[in-house]
C-alpha cells in the first residue's frame, strides 16, 4: 500500500479557559505543542481513514478531493468533542466525510490540558487512479510533519511530506 497523505491546516488552536479546579494536574500546553499533541492524536487513525477512502475508491473510482473537520478539545479531559466536517470549504462525498468523522469520534488526548482547544485539519484524498503529473496522484490522506503555526482566523499550511 502507498503512503498515505494529508494536508494539516489549523486555523486556530486557541489556549483558552482557566483550570476550574486545583489540586488536580493538567498540562499547559502551549500553541505548538498542543497543534503538534493533536496532530499525532489525528494519526492514530491514519488505517482507518485510508480504509474509509478506500472503501469510497471502491463505489467511485474517480474520487479525490479535500475534507475540512473542525473540534473542539475538551479541558479536564482531552476528549475531542463537537466534531464536524465543514461543507462549503471540503469537496468530497458525504459518505466518505461519514466516514472520516465516524474514525475519529471517541478521540482522547492522553493527557488533558487546562484549556480548551480548537481545531480545524483538512485531509485531502490523493486518487492513485488519476492520470500521471495530474494534481491529485497518489491515494490516501498523508500524515505529514505537525501544523504550522496559524494566526487566529487564518489558515496556514503544513509541508507536505
Amino acid at each position: 500500500m502507498s503512503t498515505n497523505n494529508r494536508t494539516t491546516l489549523f486555523a486556530s488552536l486557541l489556549a483558552v479557559g482557566v483550570l476550574a479546579s486545583s489540586g488536580c494536574s493538567y498540562l499547559a500546553r502551549d500553541t505548538p505543542t498542543y497543534q503538534a499533541d493533536t496532530s499525532a492524536l489525528l494519526d492514530t487513525k491514519a488505517d482507518a481513514l485510508q480504509a474509509c477512502y478506500d472503501q469510497e475508491l471502491a463505489r467511485n473510482p474517480s474520487v479525490a478531493g479535500k475534507l475540512t473537520v473542525s473540534f473542539t478539545v475538551e479541558k479536564k479531559t482531552g476528549s475531542v468533542t463537537q466534531l464536524g466536517w465543514d461543507q462549503s470549504r471540503s469537496t468530497i462525498s458525504e459518505p466518505l466525510a461519514a466516514c472520516v468523522i465516524a474514525a475519529l469520534d471517541g478521540l482522547e488526548l492522553a493527557q488533558p490540558d487546562q484549556r480548551d482547544g480548537q481545531a480545524t485539519f483538512v485531509y485531502t484524498f490523493r486518487n492513485p487512479n488519476a492520470p500521471a503529473g495530474g494534481a491529485e496522484s497518489d491515494p490516501g490522506p498523508e500524515p505529514g510533519p505537525g501544523p504550522e503555526e496559524a494566526a487566529e482566523g487564518e489558515d496556514a499550511e503544513a509541508p507536505a511530506a
